[in-house]
């Protein structure tokens, strides 16, 4: 009799043991890595272009401070959970090796350091063979590609307002990849920057949606991107749609996640109709479609 009360209370036990760690994990599924007292990280190794992401259990509506790689980590509260959760990028040229990711919970908090290793990975190699005006610039056009470069660079780096995000982010389109992420690329023979987005095909004049919400901080029209959208999303989250067709709003503008922003085109340095779609994360580039899955996986209610 003793012994049976013995295993229903085991029993009982193991079952109110992963209840805990079910509710505990909930939204990471497989991306699930590691887990200190109320600190919640989907990776402990992260390769060079990935994101991951971070939920810290608390009682405060305090932000906790986060700090990656030098630069801190803006978070979302879910009320409902009582949680913060954000994203933290690896860049596409980050060194290999160890690094460490710094959270202060709050004033009832004891500081932690979790520890990351930035793995080394091969994406592969991209080769194109395109006019020779597209690739031997003269001096008038390198000044002007210089220029947008500057723009861009300056864009890229705002200081960064409030997280405007929340829940999931959305694909941009439904179309097959046709220009991977990360690829070292071969131009008519010679070496370039790698590819620092993902290449979506799609028909001319295809609408093209927000990732999510945000502010437009650049309408432009470059050699390379030819007609683009950016998007600053807050909390250091960006994203940047090239080779539109047309765009449909105004720097400055408020945008909804899902709301159609420009159509698919071949402007700047384009074969064919497709979009090229790319991410910053903490600054980092990053893989757009992985950061998109990432976020589903930590999508709170």
């Amino acid at each position: 009799m003793r012994s049976r009360a013995l295993q229903a209370f085991a029993a009982r036990s193991v079952i109110a043991v992963w209840t805990a760690l079910l509710a505990l994990f909930l939204g990471f599924g497989d991306a699930m890595a590691v887990s200190r007292s109320d600190i919640v990280v989907s990776a402990t190794r992260i390769a060079q272009g990935d994101s991951a992401s971070i939920v810290i259990r608390t009682g405060e509506e305090k932000m906790p401070r986060v700090l990656w790689m030098g630069r801190p980590v803006y978070l979302v509260f879910d009320g409902e959970h009582r949680a913060w959760y954000g994203f933290f990028g690896v860049d596409l040229g980050a060194e290999p090796g160890p690094a460490t990711l710094a959270v202060e919970p709050g004033p009832s908090g004891e500081k932690q350091q979790i520890d990351i290793t930035v793995v080394e990975k091969d994406r592969g190699v991209r080769v194109l063979t395109l006019p020779p005006g597209m690739v031997e610039l003269d001096a008038k056009t390198l000044q002007r590609v210089r220029g947008e470069s500057r723009v861009m660079k300056e864009v890229l780096g705002a200081p960064p307002g409030e997280p405007l995000w929340q829940a999931a982010f959305v694909k941009p389109l439904d179309g097959e990849v046709v220009g991977v992420f990360g690829t070292r690329s071969i131009i008519n023979g010679q070496p370039r920057s790698p590819h620092s987005g993902v290449d979506l095909r799609a028909a001319a004049g295809t609408p093209v949606k927000s990732i999510h919400n945000g502010r437009v901080a650049l309408i432009a029209d470059h050699f390379f991107s030819g007609k683009s959208v950016v998007i600053d999303h807050g909390g250091t989250i960006q994203s940047m749609y090239f080779h539109l067709e047309k765009t449909l709003v105004q720097e400055g503008q408020e945008v909804k996640r899902g709301e159609v922003i420009g159509l698919v085109g071949a402007t700047g340095r384009a074969t064919g109709p497709h979009l090229h779609f790319g991410m910053r994360v903490n600054g980092a580039r990053v893989d757009p479609l992985q950061f998109v899955t990432l976020s589903e996986q930590t999508e709170r209610p």
